[in-house]
Formats: C-alpha cells, sequence, structure tokens
C-alpha cells in the first residue's frame, strides 16, 4: 500500500487481518478447551469409575472361590457366607461396568468375556462342588476342584485382567488428549499473543510512516515559513486526509507569501513618507459602491489629521451579495495604517473566496500571526441585495444599531424598561441636562438585543433637529427618554408618523489578536433587511467623544439622534450623527471617528 494510500482504508485492512487471526487464534482455543473438557469428562466420569468397579468385581471373584476352597477343606457351610453375598453384588457390579464401558466397543467385548468366564467358573466348578458337599460327596468335590476348579478359576481372573489393561490403556489415551488440548490451549493463547503484539507493532510503525513521518515533514516546512522562509513549498506526503491539507496550506501559504510582498512594498512606500503615506491613504479609502437595492454611505474623520486606524470597506462578491467591513486599529499613523490594509486586505481576501464572516475573521486573526503589542476590533458583514439577508460577526466591535422603520403607527408603544435607547436600566438615572455616564452594569452580551422605539413627531419632547429651540431642545437625549417612558395621554393630540425600532446587535467574539484566538472564538449571525431598514455601524471614536466636562457622547445621545426624525435618508442619518458629536465635543478629535450606513431600498 503507498503513502498516498487513504489512511482510513490502510487502517481498516491491518484491523481486518487482526479480527480474521484473533478469530482463528480463539476458535482453536475454544476446540482446545472442548476437547479438553471431553478426554477430562471421559476419564472422570466413565473409565476411572470403570477401572475401580472391575478391581471391585475381582475381589468379589476372588471371595467366592475362597468360600469355596474353605467349605471343601472345613466341611463348615458357614464358609459359605461370602459366596452368597458376592452372588447379591456381582449382578450389580456387572451390570454398572457394562453401563460405564457402554461407548467403548472394545471394553465392552471384555466385560461379555468376564461374564462367559465367570460363568463357566460358577457351572463347571462352584456350583457342582457346592452341590456335591450338600450331598455329603466331599471326595467328588475335591476331585472336580483338582481337575477344573484351579484352570477356570485361573481363566478368569485372565479375563479380569485383560478388561483392567483394557481399561488402563484407555484412561492413557485420554490422559494424552488431555495433555494435547491443554498444549494445544496454551500454544493457542501464545499465538493470540503474538499476534496482538505484531497488531501493535504494526500499527506504530503504520503511524510511523503514514501519520509521523508526513506530520513531522508539513511541520518543519511550517515552521520554515513561520522563520521567514516564505519560498519554501509545503510537501505533500502521507495518506489521502494530510495530502489534503498540505494543498490547503500551501495554497494559504502562496497568498500569505502574496500579501507579505505587499505589505513589504507598503512598508517601502512608508520610508518615502509623504507620497507614500499618501498612497497608504488612498488604498485605506474606499471606492464608491452603488448596488441595486442597497444604499451604502460611510465616513471616516481621523484624529488629529494624522492616518487613519479606522477603516470601512464595501466591496462585490463573486456570487453578487456585498460585503461589509468596519474596522479600528489600536493607534494611529503610518504603523496603524499599514495594519489597518492588512486586515483589509485579509478580510476582503477571505469575503471573496466564500468565508462567513466569523470563519473570515478567524482565519485572519491566524494569517496574521504574531502582532506584539498591535489589536484591532471589527464588524464583518455579507449583505444579499435580493433578499436582505444579513450574515454579521462582531470582533469586539462597538455594538451596530439596526434602524426599522415600520411604517404607520399610532402613539408610540414602547415597553416599560425599554424606554432608554441604549440601556432599559438606564431610565431612572436620566436628568434634566442630559444623559450620566455609561453604566458598567448595562454592558450587553454577545447575543443581547436591545430595542428601543419611537415615532417621528408623536414623542413629546423630541428635539426636532439642530435648529430645534426651547426646553424640548435644551434637553436633548433626556427629553427623548422621558417622552419615551412618559404618560402616553399627556400629549393626546401629537401627531404620529412612522415609527422606528433601534437593536443593538452585540458582540459575538473577542477582538483581533492571536492572544485570543481559539477555535470556533468568532460566530455569524443572521437577520434580514426590510425595505426602509438602516444598519449603521460606527466605531468607538464616535460615541467616546468628551465634551469640557469629560461626558462621553454615549451610545445614548447616538439612539437618540437616530430616533430623532425618522423621515431622513441614510445619508442625512450618517451626518446628523457626525453633527451631533461634533457639538457635543468642539475642536480636534482625539480619536478617529468612523461609521457606515447600509440601507435597503425598493429595487
Amino acid at each position: 500500500m503507498g503513502e498516498s494510500a487513504g489512511l482510513r482504508s490502510g487502517i481498516r485492512v491491518l484491523v481486518a487481518i487482526s479480527v480474521v487471526a484473533l478469530a482463528a487464534m480463539l476458535a482453536l482455543a475454544i476446540f482446545a478447551a472442548l476437547r479438553a473438557s471431553g478426554a477430562a469428562a471421559e476419564r472422570g466420569e466413565r473409565l476411572d469409575p470403570a477401572a475401580t468397579t472391575t478391581a471391585l468385581l475381582l475381589a468379589d471373584f476372588v471371595d467366592q472361590e475362597s468360600a469355596v476352597r474353605g467349605y471343601l477343606i472345613t466341611e463348615q457351610p458357614n464358609f459359605l457366607g461370602p459366596y452368597n453375598e458376592a452372588d447379591r453384588t456381582i449382578p450389580q457390579q456387572m451390570n454398572r461396568l457394562q453401563q460405564l464401558l457402554a461407548d467403548f466397543p472394545e471394553l465392552v467385548e471384555g466385560t461379555a468375556a468376564v461374564e462367559v468366564a465367570y460363568q463357566a467358573w460358577r457351572s463347571d466348578v462352584a456350583e457342582p462342588e457346592v452341590a456335591a458337599m450338600e450331598a455329603g460327596d466331599v471326595k467328588g468335590a475335591r476331585d472336580i476342584e483338582k481337575s477344573s476348579g484351579r484352570v477356570r478359576f485361573n481363566e478368569l481372573r485372565g479375563s479380569v485382567g485383560d478388561l483392567g489393561m483394557a481399561i488402563a490403556a484407555e484412561q492413557t489415551e485420554a490422559s494424552g488428549r488431555l495433555e494435547n488440548a491443554a498444549v494445544l490451549l496454551l500454544s493457542s493463547l501464545a499465538s493470540a499473543a503474538v499476534v496482538i503484539i505484531g497488531v501493535v507493532f504494526s500499527v506504530l510503525h503504520v503511524l510511523r510512516r503514514w501519520l509521523l513521518r508526513p506530520i513531522d515533514a508539513l511541520r518543519r516546512a511550517v515552521n520554515s515559513v513561520a522563520a521567514g522562509r516564505y519560498d519554501t513549498r509545503i510537501p505533500e506526503v502521507g495518506p489521502s486526509e494530510i495530502v489534503e491539507l498540505a494543498g490547503n496550506i500551501e495554497a494559504m501559504r502562496a497568498q500569505l507569501v502574496q500579501l507579505v510582498r505587499q505589505n513589504d512594498r507598503s512598508w517601502e512606500a512608508l520610508a518615502q513618507e509623504g507620497p507614500a503615506v499618501m498612497a497608504l491613504r488612498d488604498a485605506l479609502t474606499p471606492s464608491v459602491l452603488r448596488a441595486p437595492g442597497l444604499l451604502l454611505r460611510g465616513r471616516v474623520d481621523p484624529a488629529r489629521g494624522e492616518l487613519a486606524g479606522d477603516w470601512y470597506d464595501s466591496f462585490q462578491l463573486p456570487d453578487g451579495r456585498i460585503g461589509v467591513v468596519v474596522g479600528d486599529v489600536s493607534g494611529h499613523g503610518a504603523v496603524a495604517g499599514v495594519f489597518a490594509l492588512r486586515l483589509k486586505q485579509l478580510l476582503d481576501a477571505a469575503l471573496t473566496r466564500g468565508a462567513d464572516p466569523g470563519t473570515a475573521i478567524e482565519w485572519v486573526v491566524d494569517s496574521l500571526g504574531e502582532t506584539d503589542e498591535m489589536f484591532a476590533t471589527a464588524v464583518v458583514a455579507v449583505v444579499d441585495p435580493a433578499s436582505g439577508e444579513v450574515r454579521i460577526a462582531n470582533a469586539g466591535h462597538p455594538e451596530a444599531l439596526l434602524l426599522r422603520r415600520t411604517g404607520e403607527a399610532g402613539a408610540p408603544a414602547v415597553r416599560s424598561g425599554d424606554a432608554d435607547p441604549a440601556c432599559p436600566q438606564r431610565a431612572a438615572e436620566r436628568t434634566a441636562e442630559g444623559a450620566r455616564e455609561p453604566s458598567p452594569s448595562c454592558s450587553s452580551s454577545d447575543d443581547a438585543y436591545v430595542t428601543a422605539s419611537a415615532a417621528s413627531a408623536g414623542v413629546a419632547g423630541t428635539p426636532a433637529g439642530p435648529g430645534a429651540s426651547g426646553p424640548e431642545a435644551a434637553a436633548g437625549p433626556a427629553a427623548l427618554s422621558a417622552a419615551a417612558v412618559g404618560d402616553a395621554t399627556a400629549s393626546p393630540a401629537a401627531p404620529t408618523r412612522r415609527r422606528t425600532e433601534v437593536t443593538r446587535l452585540g458582540s459575538t467574539g473577542p477582538m483581533l489578536s492571536n492572544l485570543l484566538a481559539t477555535e470556533g472564538a468568532w460566530h455569524t449571525k443572521t437577520l434580514r433587511l426590510e425595505p426602509g431598514d438602516v444598519l449603521f455601524v460606527y466605531t468607538d471614536g464616535l460615541v467616546e467623544a468628551r465634551d469640557d466636562a469629560n461626558r462621553q457622547f454615549g451610545v445614548d445621545r447616538l439612539v437618540a439622534e437616530l430616533l430623532r426624525d425618522a423621515d431622513r435618508g441614510p445619508a442625512e442619518l450618517l451626518d446628523a450623527a457626525f453633527d451631533a458629536v461634533r457639538r457635543h465635543a468642539p475642536g480636534r478629535p482625539s480619536d478617529d471617528r468612523t461609521a457606515i450606513v447600509v440601507a435597503r431600498t425598493a429595487r
């Protein structure tokens, strides 16, 4: 079997051979055990009792002969006691002997010879002598004894001896069969042990040849690539499973080599400073994508005029779906830009190859390898313009917001506890001055979906926009929350139009870092955009902007701004969010601010 043969088929052959060999050994052992059991039963249940019965029978014959001789010598009838007693036991012993030896034809013949010799002695010697003595003919009785008594009894004794010798021979043969069966049983067990040991060594040899050597070659090649020798090819040796794995690793190596060379060129361009940085900025700038049924708008405000560590991208996939990526790299400047570019290229490549968002993130983290102190967060989504299906994964990034336009509605029906658009537990913490700092107890889990709703122009106290005046405008987000949880009858005449619900989509995995990478660390969720729905994805720089009192803008204010006017289009929502942040924290931003809106329109 060649090295390219499948590992499973090779193992099946080994197992089949081992099973057949062990089955044969087991059958042989069972045969030996049965044979030994039969031989032992034969000797213990038949031959040994037959030998004992033969000895007892001979003793009875001797007792009868001695009794008759004593009667002849002493002429005393009481000497015939043993003779008469043996008359009762001898038939019993003969019957028992015939039963024990019924399965041995030769021994049955020997038993018959004993019976014939016994009857001849009785009829020719014993009975005539006793009859003569009882008639008073002592001389006649003694003449019978002298003429044929000794001869007949010796014939009887000889036949009993022959039978005893035949039984002894059968006993010896049974013992031999028992010994042979024991030897066969031991041989079978020893053979089985040899087979097991052989199988173990064969498996070890096969594992070394089919697994350990190919894996060792694969490990050396991968370590060589990891050490920077990127041109080292991954050998495709071993069973088909390892060959397939090696082929996939080789394809990944080739792609990584291409990406590394691109990154090397990027670093070389950065060494030229001004023009190179501009080129890097251009590479991070997304192209304008137009897709039937979708409207995409994005915006990046970099910190302090430096190259942004934030970026977003949208691109069409081979199957017609749209890939959307929003990322945030730690730090600013050229280093952050290069790292962001690497992430962008890797994520684009993974999605283009058909990977799910969660799988794409896992592959990118594995491809990046050691990133020193650099880390990033990202939201990766794939949108189907035809069905509105969205496959989304969030790697430690701020929660994306889903705005649903529910059409005509009555008075806003906000559930108790959902009044605060960002966190129900904060409703009691709101004040007329605005939102407080985010409460740690309100952090949402990966699967948290916090929904807030409001009707445009249907919520009393909702500011009309940046130019609103009066108490409502001063209240800002707090006024919205207060109206949402307040008395629904406070403004019964208030007009109602379209109603908007905001759903916060939680994280589905940790940040992009090899220190946090585990199998299945990032997973993908599915949702659907209906016509009019808007997906709003942003970076932390948008909600962590601080005013002069060191208060964050926060997700609460962002949700309130999105709910303020449900009639605005996606581009207006995006600009309004950035304007609200700028009003809260005037001046140059201290962190990159990035956001993108994906809206589904009627085709």
